[in-house]
Protein backbone atom coordinates (compact mmCIF):
# COMPACT_ATOMS: atom_id res chain seq x y z
CA UNK A 1 0.00 0.00 0.00
CA UNK A 2 1.57 3.30 -1.08
CA UNK A 3 1.67 6.35 1.18
CA UNK A 4 -0.99 7.99 -0.99
CA UNK A 5 -3.31 5.01 -0.68
CA UNK A 6 -2.68 4.85 3.05
CA UNK A 7 -3.62 8.52 3.41
CA UNK A 8 -6.80 8.03 1.40
CA UNK A 9 -7.72 4.97 3.46
CA UNK A 10 -7.07 6.83 6.71
CA UNK A 11 -9.26 9.77 5.66
CA UNK A 12 -12.07 7.52 4.41
CA UNK A 13 -12.13 5.02 7.27
CA UNK A 14 -10.66 6.76 10.32
CA UNK A 15 -10.75 10.54 9.91
CA UNK A 16 -14.28 10.56 8.48
CA UNK A 17 -15.61 8.78 11.58
CA UNK A 18 -13.64 10.99 13.95
CA UNK A 19 -15.05 14.09 12.25
CA UNK A 20 -18.62 12.81 12.15
CA UNK A 21 -18.60 11.88 15.83
CA UNK A 22 -16.51 14.77 17.10
CA UNK A 23 -18.46 17.48 15.29
CA UNK A 24 -21.99 16.41 16.26
CA UNK A 25 -22.05 19.12 18.90
CA UNK A 26 -22.19 21.85 16.26
CA UNK A 27 -25.15 20.39 14.33
CA UNK A 28 -27.61 22.88 15.89
CA UNK A 29 -25.29 25.68 14.80
CA UNK A 30 -25.20 24.36 11.23
CA UNK A 31 -28.97 24.60 10.94
CA UNK A 32 -29.03 28.28 11.87
CA UNK A 33 -25.94 29.21 9.88
CA UNK A 34 -27.13 27.61 6.63
CA UNK A 35 -30.71 28.90 6.79
CA UNK A 36 -29.90 31.90 4.52
CA UNK A 37 -28.20 29.73 1.86
CA UNK A 38 -29.95 29.98 -1.49
CA UNK A 39 -29.55 29.54 -5.21
CA UNK A 40 -26.30 28.10 -6.49
CA UNK A 41 -24.09 27.23 -3.52
CA UNK A 42 -20.42 26.29 -3.34
CA UNK A 43 -19.11 24.65 -0.19
CA UNK A 44 -15.33 24.70 0.12
CA UNK A 45 -13.98 21.91 2.29
CA UNK A 46 -17.06 19.71 2.07
CA UNK A 47 -15.55 16.94 4.19
CA UNK A 48 -17.96 14.05 4.68
CA UNK A 49 -21.01 16.21 3.91
CA UNK A 50 -21.99 17.07 7.49
CA UNK A 51 -23.77 20.23 6.32
CA UNK A 52 -25.92 18.40 3.79
CA UNK A 53 -28.99 17.72 6.01
CA UNK A 54 -29.18 21.41 6.94
CA UNK A 55 -29.35 23.02 3.51
CA UNK A 56 -32.75 24.69 2.98
CA UNK A 57 -35.02 24.12 0.01
CA UNK A 58 -33.91 27.48 -1.39
CA UNK A 59 -30.62 25.85 -2.50
CA UNK A 60 -31.07 24.94 -6.16
CA UNK A 61 -27.60 23.49 -6.80
CA UNK A 62 -24.66 22.49 -4.62
CA UNK A 63 -21.01 22.28 -5.64
CA UNK A 64 -18.89 20.43 -3.09
CA UNK A 65 -15.14 21.13 -3.14
CA UNK A 66 -13.03 18.67 -1.12
CA UNK A 67 -9.29 17.99 -1.51
CA UNK A 68 -9.24 14.65 0.32
CA UNK A 69 -10.13 11.73 -1.94
CA UNK A 70 -11.04 9.65 1.11
CA UNK A 71 -13.46 12.22 2.54
CA UNK A 72 -14.82 13.02 -0.93
CA UNK A 73 -15.69 9.35 -1.45
CA UNK A 74 -17.76 9.36 1.76
CA UNK A 75 -19.44 12.63 0.77
CA UNK A 76 -20.23 11.36 -2.74
CA UNK A 77 -22.11 8.42 -1.26
CA UNK A 78 -24.24 10.74 0.83
CA UNK A 79 -24.87 13.10 -2.07
CA UNK A 80 -26.34 10.26 -4.13
CA UNK A 81 -29.43 10.40 -1.93
CA UNK A 82 -29.75 14.19 -2.29
CA UNK A 83 -32.41 14.91 -4.91
CA UNK A 84 -31.09 18.26 -6.12
CA UNK A 85 -28.37 19.05 -8.68
CA UNK A 86 -24.92 18.62 -7.21
CA UNK A 87 -21.32 18.15 -8.24
CA UNK A 88 -18.15 17.12 -6.37
CA UNK A 89 -14.81 18.74 -7.21
CA UNK A 90 -11.85 16.87 -5.70
CA UNK A 91 -9.24 19.59 -5.32
CA UNK A 92 -7.99 22.15 -2.86
CA UNK A 93 -10.10 25.28 -2.59
CA UNK A 94 -6.91 27.34 -2.67
CA UNK A 95 -6.23 26.33 -6.28
CA UNK A 96 -8.08 28.08 -9.12
CA UNK A 97 -11.61 26.68 -9.12
CA UNK A 98 -13.12 25.62 -12.48
CA UNK A 99 -15.93 28.19 -12.28
CA UNK A 100 -16.51 31.64 -13.70
CA UNK A 101 -16.30 34.82 -11.69
CA UNK A 102 -19.49 35.78 -9.83
CA UNK A 103 -21.18 32.44 -10.54
CA UNK A 104 -22.48 31.50 -7.07
CA UNK A 105 -25.12 33.05 -4.84
CA UNK A 106 -23.71 31.64 -1.60
CA UNK A 107 -20.37 30.27 -0.42
CA UNK A 108 -20.03 28.05 2.65
CA UNK A 109 -16.90 27.33 4.68
CA UNK A 110 -17.30 25.47 7.98
CA UNK A 111 -14.40 24.25 10.12
CA UNK A 112 -12.03 24.28 7.17
CA UNK A 113 -9.70 27.28 7.48
CA UNK A 114 -8.08 25.77 10.59
CA UNK A 115 -6.52 23.07 8.42
CA UNK A 116 -6.07 24.91 5.11
CA UNK A 117 -2.46 25.48 4.11
CA UNK A 118 -3.12 28.49 1.88
CA UNK A 119 -5.94 30.42 3.52
CA UNK A 120 -5.45 33.72 1.58
CA UNK A 121 -5.68 31.91 -1.76
CA UNK A 122 -8.71 29.91 -0.64
CA UNK A 123 -10.59 33.02 0.48
CA UNK A 124 -9.62 34.89 -2.68
CA UNK A 125 -11.18 32.10 -4.76
CA UNK A 126 -14.33 32.11 -2.63
CA UNK A 127 -14.67 35.85 -3.14
CA UNK A 128 -14.00 35.55 -6.88
CA UNK A 129 -16.79 33.06 -7.54
CA UNK A 130 -19.35 34.86 -5.35
CA UNK A 131 -21.83 37.17 -7.03
CA UNK A 132 -21.80 40.83 -5.93
CA UNK A 133 -23.74 40.99 -2.68
CA UNK A 134 -23.37 37.25 -2.11
CA UNK A 135 -22.65 35.85 1.36
CA UNK A 136 -19.90 33.67 2.73
CA UNK A 137 -21.48 31.60 5.51
CA UNK A 138 -18.68 30.79 7.92
CA UNK A 139 -18.13 28.77 11.09
CA UNK A 140 -14.67 28.16 12.54
CA UNK A 141 -13.06 27.42 15.86
CA UNK A 142 -10.48 30.06 16.74
CA UNK A 143 -7.64 30.76 19.13
CA UNK A 144 -8.83 31.38 22.69
CA UNK A 145 -8.85 34.83 24.26
CA UNK A 146 -7.78 33.63 27.71
CA UNK A 147 -4.05 33.15 28.26
CA UNK A 148 -4.33 29.75 29.98
CA UNK A 149 -6.69 28.37 27.35
CA UNK A 150 -4.48 29.73 24.58
CA UNK A 151 -1.37 28.18 26.19
CA UNK A 152 -3.10 24.79 26.28
CA UNK A 153 -4.02 25.13 22.60
CA UNK A 154 -0.40 25.92 21.74
CA UNK A 155 0.94 23.01 23.80
CA UNK A 156 -1.31 20.38 22.18
CA UNK A 157 -1.08 21.90 18.70
CA UNK A 158 1.55 19.53 17.14
CA UNK A 159 -0.26 16.35 18.21
CA UNK A 160 -3.70 17.79 17.38
CA UNK A 161 -2.58 18.71 13.86
CA UNK A 162 -0.97 15.31 13.26
CA UNK A 163 -4.09 13.37 14.27
CA UNK A 164 -6.80 15.62 12.80
CA UNK A 165 -5.83 16.34 9.22
CA UNK A 166 -3.73 19.42 9.94
CA UNK A 167 -6.34 21.16 12.11
CA UNK A 168 -4.70 24.05 14.00
CA UNK A 169 -6.40 24.89 17.34
CA UNK A 170 -4.64 28.29 17.40
CA UNK A 171 -5.96 29.58 14.06
CA UNK A 172 -7.83 32.87 13.58
CA UNK A 173 -9.21 33.60 10.09
CA UNK A 174 -10.27 37.21 10.71
CA UNK A 175 -7.14 38.94 9.34
CA UNK A 176 -7.20 36.77 6.20
CA UNK A 177 -10.93 37.43 5.69
CA UNK A 178 -10.37 41.18 5.87
CA UNK A 179 -7.40 40.99 3.50
CA UNK A 180 -9.57 39.03 1.03
CA UNK A 181 -12.13 41.84 1.01
CA UNK A 182 -14.81 40.39 3.28
CA UNK A 183 -16.73 42.45 5.82
CA UNK A 184 -16.43 40.58 9.13
CA UNK A 185 -18.58 42.85 11.30
CA UNK A 186 -21.51 40.40 11.25
CA UNK A 187 -19.36 37.51 12.49
CA UNK A 188 -19.94 36.67 16.15
CA UNK A 189 -17.70 35.12 18.79
CA UNK A 190 -19.52 32.07 20.19
CA UNK A 191 -18.96 29.01 22.37
CA UNK A 192 -19.10 25.93 20.17
CA UNK A 193 -20.44 22.54 21.15
CA UNK A 194 -16.95 21.07 20.75
CA UNK A 195 -14.28 19.81 23.14
CA UNK A 196 -12.99 22.51 25.50
CA UNK A 197 -9.73 22.99 23.61
CA UNK A 198 -11.53 24.20 20.45
CA UNK A 199 -14.69 25.64 21.99
CA UNK A 200 -14.08 29.32 21.06
CA UNK A 201 -15.75 29.94 17.72
CA UNK A 202 -16.43 32.52 15.03
CA UNK A 203 -19.77 32.22 13.22
CA UNK A 204 -21.90 34.20 10.80
CA UNK A 205 -22.11 35.73 7.33
CA UNK A 206 -19.26 37.69 5.76
CA UNK A 207 -20.12 39.82 2.74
Amino acid sequence: MTRGRLGTWYDRVVLSRVLDLGMRGVDPLRAGLLAPAHGRVIEVGFGTGSNLPFYPDAVSELVAVEPSEGLASVASGRLRTWNRPHHVVVQSGSRPLPFADASFDTAVITFVLCSARRVPELLAEARRVLKPGGSLLLAEHVVAAGSVHRACQSAIRPLWKACLGGCDPTSDPRPALIDAGFDVHALADVRLGLPWLVRPGLVGAAR
